[in-house]
């Protein structure tokens, strides 16, 4: 108990810095343990209003469980107060149990915290009594216990702009596992991704599992079948790997047990016997885990591990695409009616004024992002401005039909300019805001300097062509 005390003294003392548990993505706070901090993690706890076999709630000696182990941290996986996690059912059934451990309590929200809507049972309740949940409309967060990062999800995915690679919460779990490097990295939430229990896999937290394997992620632990189980590390589709992630389903925080349904892949240890919490000893590189059982229950698991240590893997490979005019001409306003398709240049002039148009086709992109992209022009006659670039949007003009009279219109925005340009020499215009995807691209070069500029055009020297390069990954 020496610990315990020592830490609660260090919640309650008036004026005192030193904090148990950092808030959200920042660092413990000068707190001194007599050894490596040790945690608990249970879901599924706290019987309430409407709760049909009470004689079956064990939750209060999962609470004085915890009390004894004297954890720095209590990680709790959702379904913390049945059925239907109201305000009021928070205060009767939760507070005077495991509410004893709010100081050191950091939960997740599981489905029937849902139950009154929008979780407000379990926000409103948490937030009077100081309990870091995230914000209400999103409900995850991140700390740090000892040198473990530590991140909690949630996995009510349809409540929170769901869970799929690129949601909400998906890139703000990318971005603050970037941010956060730790040596050994724990992530939490309610529906397991994997379980042999009643509800079974459930793919719907699997780009969680993938963000958090791509950054070397340790453990992640759930709840929601009620009863005890350990997978071996694995990659987010279930496929075993050394430098996957190891997981537990520990839904056995106190409601009663279910028996367990269809074994799954890489399944080591499955229980549906004893309720209890499991406990994590947090070492610099390493971790040990023991189910710790509520008195007359006689689950026995434990074990070690260290902590993957494999740096993210690199950014995807990037690839240059280099496509040619499909289309290029100049206009006159002195020759309204005159084609130059033909020509094997491309004029600009403010006076006599001449346009230059270009058209490109774009393939190659496919779902790759686009990091950069420049268009390239060969002068073959030097002048004090090179050009002034625009978007148009008409993409259905041809290059043997294109006059001053009837040519498109250009956007206001500038998407570039040159400045001086000599001859026999490239100059480049970025445009990579304009190029999104594959499609049809069309711009148009103007200027206003009397000092007209010359380019090659695509019936000009192959080498010198207009040219559309494009960097994806």
């Amino acid at each position: 108990m020496k610990r315990y005390i020592a830490l609660l003294a260090l919640v309650v003392v008036g004026g005192c810095t030193d904090r148990v548990l950092s808030p959200p993505n920042q660092p413990f706070s000068n707190v001194v343990l007599e050894s490596d901090p040790v945690i608990v993690a249970a879901g599924d706890l706290v019987c309430g209003t409407g709760t049909s076999n009470t004689a079956l709630c064990k939750h209060a000696e999962t609470a004085t469980l915890t009390t004894n182990i004297a954890p720095a941290a209590a990680l709790l996986l959702g379904d913390i107060q049945y059925e239907s996690a109201t305000f009021s059912d928070f205060n009767t059934f939760y507070h005077p149990t495991w509410g004893v451990h709010n100081a050191i309590v950091r939960p997740a929200p599981g489905n029937h915290e849902y139950q009154t809507a929008g979780a407000a049972g379990y926000f409103d309740y948490y937030g009077a009594a100081g309990v870091v949940t995230g914000s209400r409309t999103e409900g995850w967060y991140s700390f740090n216990v000892g040198s473990w990062h530590i991140v909690s999800l949630n996995s009510n995915c349809a409540s929170v702009g769901g869970c799929q690679a690129g949601s909400p919460q998906e890139t703000w779990l990318r971005a603050d596992l970037a941010s956060n490097p730790a040596v050994c990295t724990l992530a939490y939430w309610h529906h397991p991704r994997f379980s042999s229990g009643a509800h079974g896999n459930n793919s719907i937290t699997q780009a969680l599992w993938q963000a958090l394997y791509d950054h070397g992620a340790d453990l992640i632990l759930a709840g929601h079948d009620h009863n005890y189980e350990r997978f071996a590390p694995q990659t987010a589709t279930g496929v075993a790997d050394a430098r996957g992630i190891r997981s537990f389903v520990v839904g056995t925080g106190g409601k009663e047990l279910r028996s367990l349904s269809t074994t799954r892949a890489n399944s080591e240890r499955r229980d549906a016997s004893s309720l209890g919490v499991l406990q994590l000893t947090l070492h610099a590189a390493s971790y040990d885990w023991q189910f710790v059982p509520i008195p007359g229950h006689t689950l026995s698991d434990a074990g070690t591990a260290t902590c993957v240590t494999s740096e993210p893997p690199p950014p995807p490979p990037q690839t240059t695409l280099t496509i040619a005019a499909a289309a290029d001409a100049h206009t006159l306003r002195d020759s309204p009616k005159s084609n130059f398709g033909s020509a094997t240049t491309l004029l600009v002039d403010g006076s006599p004024e001449a346009r230059t148009y270009l058209k490109f086709i774009v393939s190659g992109i496919g779902t790759k992002s686009v990091v950069r992209a420049r268009l390239r022009l060969f002068a073959v006659d030097p002048s004090n401005a090179g050009g002034i670039l625009h978007r148009v949007n008409s993409t259905s003009w041809k290059e043997n039909t294109l006059k001053w009279n009837g040519q498109p219109s250009y956007d206001a925005a500038v998407l570039g300019s040159l400045g001086a340009v000599a001859a026999n020499a490239w100059y480049e215009i970025d445009v990579t805001s304009a190029i999104t995807a594959d499609g049809t691209y069309s711009f148009a070069l103007r200027s206003p300097s009397a000092d007209g500029a010359d380019y090659s055009s695509r019936e000009a020297f192959a080498a010198n062509r207009p040219q559309l390069v494009i960097v994806v990954q």
